[in-house]
């Protein structure tokens, strides 16, 4: 048989049989088309939503803690955020308002319009630049460590690093003294420091430019290319930039040294590491998330 009826001859009462045979034929398929049709879209609604709900900010397996109680005290859109350097802090700010959650318990809600750029130091107190100045929370009353408003702030080892508008990077201890001070492109750059908060790098465009985190210090480093990107390795004076050109091409560079060499380039968005632990962050939902290392 090929899966077709043969075809019947004869009179009423085999014609009246044959409807039959072909309607008991026909039943099932209209159950078995709509059983399929639901099968397939559970099939496309857990496949499409598997993903997000793993890379989902309150699911993340370092930070979904933090960023429940986050979502908690904030509604969307969030224009920042920030973790302290132990994971154990995060804060997330929008045009009104700023929260903060602390692991296992604890969250604040600060009423701030303005806030242009948040970090916590190497002792997990929060810093945060608004209304032209540049605040740190000692846990009672913000202290005022500065008059000026970065828009980028990133900690080191011994203080934070603040970029203003006018492209001027400064290094500010944890009294509010300036420590070292350079200019750099401009304030679209983007600052990043590396494990120990030893070294820090400025990205403007393709130009990538290495200092001494505390000093400002400049490091006469020569690159390869134009850079893409970074992550900052185990190894206070190693870094690992992504080029501009070509999408497979990366480079391990020691700071040391003024050395580099090839290297196997990560898949992935560049992503920051935490100071005090080995452990890589990205902006996921207007949240901090776990990225995969290097």
């Amino acid at each position: 048989m090929s899966g077709r009826e043969s075809p019947v001859s004869g009179g009423k009462a085999a014609r009246a049989s044959a409807k039959e045979a072909r309607l008991r034929r026909a039943g099932p398929w209209p159950l078995t088309v709509a059983t399929a049709a639901a099968l397939g879209l559970l099939i496309y609604v857990a496949t499409t939503s598997l993903p997000y709900l793993i890379s989902a900010p309150t699911s993340d397996p370092h930070f979904g803690a933090l960023n429940h109680c986050l979502a908690r005290l904030l509604q969307r859109p969030l224009l920042g955020w920030a973790v302290s350097p132990d994971a154990s802090r995060a804060a997330v700010y929008g045009a009104q308002a700023m929260a903060v959650c602390t692991l296992p318990e604890g969250s604040q809600r600060f009423p701030l319009a303005g806030v242009r750029a948040v970090t916590f130091d190497r002792e997990n107190r929060l810093w945060w630049s608004q209304a032209g100045q540049l605040w740190r929370d000692d846990g009672a009353e913000p202290m005022r460590m500065g008059d000026f408003s970065p828009v980028s702030l990133v900690s080191h080892g011994g203080g934070v690093l603040a970029l203003d508008a006018e492209g001027q990077l400064v290094s500010v201890a944890p009294d509010g003294a300036v420590l070292g001070q350079v200019p750099v492109s401009g304030a679209e750059a983007r600052l990043s420091v590396g494990a120990e908060g030893t070294f820090a790098a400025v990205l403007d465009e393709a130009s990538l430019r290495f200092y001494e985190a505390r000093t400002l210090t400049p490091l006469p480093v020569e690159l390869p290319c134009e850079v893409a990107g970074l992550w900052w390795l185990e190894r206070p004076e190693r870094v690992l930039i992504a080029c501009a050109q070509g999408d497979e091409q990366a480079f391990a560079v020691d700071l040391q040294t003024a050395r580099y060499e090839p290297a196997q380039r990560p898949p992935g968005e560049p992503a920051r590491r935490l100071l005090g632990r080995p452990l890589y962050v990205h902006g996921c939902d207007g949240f901090p998330c776990t990225a995969p290392a290097p």
